[in-house]
């Protein structure tokens, strides 16, 4: 793997979760040399992607944070999509969320939570999981060309995030190809138990998927809504993608 790959397994480790790592943890986690592990960190903190708090122990830069903001004030897709998902929550009162893919995993980027009771709080904005284990996830999986998924799916381990039980790669292959035929991906308690979910793909000027557009309920109500929403979700995710693609917002 090239040193580049390598310090982007290395920035992956960084998590609300674990936000702070030495050279020891680093290198047991991602299986390298303990020197390799420091040069990688030492030359990430040159860079002011990572920071020294405490000795031997490294967290966030702030070059991160300005980096996220020059991203998110240079990309429309956020903006573009937030009026049409604030009017689809007023509609329905169902949580909205904005999810961009991420190699292997969903990075959900905006969100509105509705506000029926006992609403879906929804993912933390910034917050990254597992593409496979989420509807707005497969619907971004199922954009992919099937050979590059199907290479990825099969190099590692699989589990239902609610229930932590394997994942058969042929079975979700079977999905995969389903949403491709369909356009609409579905979640029902797989992610979050008791919680049902209808994702859909969101297309940039140049046709192709670059956002998902999910709305999740609990599971009871979910379902007996089921067909209005996925209506619903197609509609949204087709205004913002003209939205994107008209001459104010191809440049996203």
């Amino acid at each position: 793997m090239s040193t580049i790959g390598k310090a982007g397994r290395l920035l992956d480790l960084f998590s609300a979760a674990t936000p702070e790592w030495g050279v020891s943890e680093a290198a047991a986690s991602l299986g390298i040399p303990r020197s390799t592990a420091h040069f990688l960190l030492t030359g990430l903190t040159e860079a002011g992607l990572l920071q020294m708090r405490r000795r031997g122990r490294y967290e966030l830069g702030w070059r991160i944070f300005e980096l996220g903001e020059v991203q998110r004030s240079s990309s429309s897709l956020a903006p573009m999509a937030r009026p049409v998902m604030e009017t689809f929550v007023r509609r329905f009162g169902e949580t909205v969320c904005l999810g961009v893919f991420l190699r292997d995993s969903v990075l959900y980027i905006d969100k509105v939570v509705g506000d029926v009771p006992l609403s879906v709080m929804g993912p933390r904005i910034g917050a990254r999981y597992d593409a496979h284990g989420h509807a707005s996830g497969r619907a971004l999986l199922a954009a992919l060309p099937p050979q590059t998924v199907e290479e990825q799916l099969r190099g590692r381990e699989l589990r239902v995030p609610s229930s932590n039980s394997p994942v058969d790669p042929d079975d979700l292959l079977r999905e995969l190809e389903t949403i491709r035929r369909t356009g609409v991906a579905f979640d029902y308690g797989e992610a979050v138990q008791d919680v049902g979910c209808v994702a859909v793909g969101i297309r940039g000027p140049q046709g192709d998927v670059v956002a998902s557009l999910s709305l999740s309920a609990p599971l009871r109500r979910f379902s007996s809504r089921e067909r209005e929403f996925v209506a619903a979700a197609r509609g949204a995710a087709a205004q913002i993608s003209e939205r994107l693609c008209s001459p104010d917002g191809s440049d996203w």
